[in-house]
């Protein structure tokens, strides 16, 4: 896994919580995880739309809305078109 982080910049299409659905036997439960912001604009010098995952935390900080114009780095963990 690389350690490089690319840059990105874009529109927030969409804002969707993450969470890890677990099952044992007749038992269901869920865990939060943060936030997906799928996001179109640029990330390492190619257009597209891509996936940026979020902390809880972090959302509660900057509260990512559809439409917001946002820019950052991040480390890549795979690197493949939508």
């Amino acid at each position: 896994m690389a350690t490089d982080k690319l840059s990105w910049q874009g529109t927030i299409l969409g804002v969707q919580p993450r969470i890890r659905l677990t099952r044992s036997f007749d038992q269901r439960w869920h865990t939060y995880r943060g936030y997906a912001l799928r996001v179109k604009g640029q990330m390492g010098g190619e257009e597209g739309e891509f996936l940026i995952d979020i902390g809880k935390a972090t959302q509660a900080k900057y509260r990512f809305q559809v439409g917001a114009v946002v820019s950052g780095r991040s480390a890549s963990v795979c690197y493949c078109t939508l």
